[in-house]
């Protein structure tokens, strides 16, 4: 999304790891932002990035970034009616032991589900959100974030994966849940 002045920015609260709750912030990422040390080459990410229909995601906490999320409304072009889902194609938290606050994953989750319920209508099967995720990773898009299953997918040749959704009713279930649980969002 070439112009990030139209993604918002949020101040979220999150838990330290002393167990007391903080502030974290929700915004576009720069490229300055991008960590060299992660397991994705977020850096060439950004460079093969298409900024008219991706965008990058950062959660911050003291100036450091604690996650990164990469995702594009498709389908792109968009038709006159506009996008129709938030496709997530690249996610990442700092690893744990490095880790000052929880949760990272969902709150750039609920990022993207709010994006989608901004700019898109829904596909034909009223998906809202997906993702393709990595077989060690699946339990935690089951039966943490709670998306429905899709099915099997190839990630790269040689390497299956597991596609997961959001429709509406659970995209709203799961913003309410970490709403709930972890206090309203403001916008900055």
């Amino acid at each position: 999304m070439e112009n990030s002045n139209l993604l918002p920015s949020f101040t979220v609260k999150v838990k330290t790891s002393s167990g007391s709750l903080d502030q974290a912030h929700l915004l576009p990422a720069t490229k300055e932002d991008l960590p060299t040390d992660w397991t994705f080459d977020w850096l060439s990410f950004w460079e093969e990035a298409d900024f008219d229909c991706e965008a990058f995601i950062k959660l911050s906490y003291a100036q450091e970034t604690q996650g990164l999320v990469r995702f594009a409304l498709y389908p792109y072009p968009f038709p006159n009616d506009g996008p129709e889902f938030a496709q997530i194609l690249h996610i990442q938290s700092i690893e744990k032991q490095n880790r000052q606050i929880n949760p990272v994953g969902f709150w750039l989750i609920w990022y993207v589900v709010k994006i989608s319920f901004l700019y898109c209508s829904g596909d034909e099967e009223g998906n809202l959100v997906m993702l393709d995720s990595t077989v060690q990773a699946m339990s935690y898009y089951r039966d943490r974030v709670i998306m429905d299953g899709l099915g099997w997918v190839n990630l790269a040749p040689g390497e299956e994966g597991y596609a997961f959704c959001f429709k509406e009713d659970s995209a709203k279930s799961f913003c309410e849940r970490i709403e709930r649980e972890y206090g309203s969002p403001e916008r900055t």
